[in-house]
């Protein structure tokens, strides 16, 4: 019975030409805008890159190593890494919040950082200084065991400062522009929100004739629903897939090659847009034009917040409202396809995608919540 409804309800989904047209069409013809505009910058394998403009605060008791190394990665060479300007802390708040630098560095009272964002530069900023103090501990450790080696330790860290340039997170170019690709993919998986409000619209008697019709029909109610639900993820995620395809293999967009990671946050993007539509279509009260008008204004607004307009804009709510981010599931999807361009590990990525997965459940929990409630006194005349 199970297999049943699922397959009449994907074959319904794909009758639906409108929903097509959103859910796999427009998000094609937009890659194709993003590309023409910038699609070469984007895969020019050449990367121009510029030192990383940071703040230096100073004042107190200072480590002279660290200052002394980051004097070296400043000097005007071809390996040149940072453009330092030393200056109060007053000064640096104001150069940071005029985007003139991307981090302010501190080496009192203790060595810190401060960054604008989550970009490429803020990323190369706080790794320098992570490794700096680890490796900082690592010779201190040397000398109150090992002080013989002393010499040759320094000669070690050295060495390794020495070939910074040559240092990545990972095996792949990435480019500032391709976060609008990122964003791209994530809205799309909040598209999935369209589905999912009209799967529950056929199952509510007081919206559709289709809903009146299946709530007299023998099915075990719980089946009807789980069988909805999974044809609009199916469908969600199969727009994920081509428009990956799309921009993989047509429009030769570099994801990286961590792509089963990438489909599964595709896949979970999916699971949240569905989730959303399901639960703003669980509200009885509210007319199908309004819900639609709800989940259009939704999507906008996280995907712009994502950086769907303007590539900067996530980076710019880390900095004045981070939290946004942790809850905008489009930032945690774009952040997701980032920190798998970016970083080897996949402590980052893991957090992403705990905190979409308990979105998921909580919108899956609210719909299911709100469905089982639903009683009808009557039924107005919608035939």
């Amino acid at each position: 019975m199970f297999i049943h409804l699922l397959r009449y309800k994907l074959k319904s989904l794909f009758r639906e030409k409108d929903l097509l047209g959103w859910v796999f069409a427009f998000p094609l013809v937009l890659g194709t805008f993003f590309y023409l505009s910038f699609g070469n910058m984007i895969n020019n394998e050449e990367y121009d890159f510029k030192p990383v403009p940071v703040a230096l605060v100073s004042e107190g008791n200072t480590d002279a190593a660290f200052e002394s190394i980051l004097e070296n990665l400043s000097k005007d060479t071809e390996d040149q890494l940072f453009k330092v300007t030393k200056t109060g802390e007053e000064a640096a708040k104001e150069l940071l919040k005029d985007g003139k630098v991307d981090g302010i560095l501190y080496t009192s009272p203790e060595l810190s950082v401060t960054v604008a964002g989550e970009g490429l530069n803020q990323t190369i900023i706080k790794s320098f200084l992570e490794r700096y103090l680890k490796d900082k501990a690592i010779y201190e450790q040397i000398g109150s065991n090992h002080p013989e080696k002393m010499e040759a330790a320094a000669g070690l860290l050295t060495k390794d400062i020495a070939f910074n340039k040559e240092t990545s997170f990972s095996n792949t170019k990435m480019n500032n522009l391709s976060q609008y690709f990122f964003a791209l993919i994530a809205m799309t998986c909040l598209y999935g929100s369209f589905i999912g409000a009209r799967s529950v619209e056929d199952l509510q008697a007081n919206l559709s004739a289709i809903g009146a019709r299946r709530g007299i029909a023998p099915a075990h109610k719980l089946k009807v629903i789980c069988a909805d639900y999974l044809g609009a993820v199916i469908v969600n995620f199969a727009s994920i897939l081509l428009l990956f395809f799309y921009l993989i293999i047509i429009l030769k967009i570099d994801f990286g090659t961590r792509i089963p990671y990438i489909l599964a946050t595709g896949f979970l993007g999916s699971v949240i847009g569905v989730s959303k539509g399901t639960f703003i279509g669980s509200i009885s009260q509210i007319s199908s034009q309004l819900k639609g008008a709800i989940m259009s204004a939704v999507n906008l607004i996280l995907s712009f917040l994502s950086g769907l307009m303007f590539n900067n804009m996530k980076d710019i709510v880390e900095h004045k409202a981070p939290i946004l981010n942790r809850i905008n599931p489009a930032a945690l999807i774009t952040d997701c396809l980032y920190s798998l361009n970016m970083y080897e590990n996949f402590d980052r990525f893991y957090s992403d995608i705990a905190i979409m997965g308990v979105i998921a459940v909580l919108f899956i929990t609210g719909s299911y919540l709100l469905l089982r409630r639903t009683r009808y006194a009557n039924i107005p005349s919608i035939f």
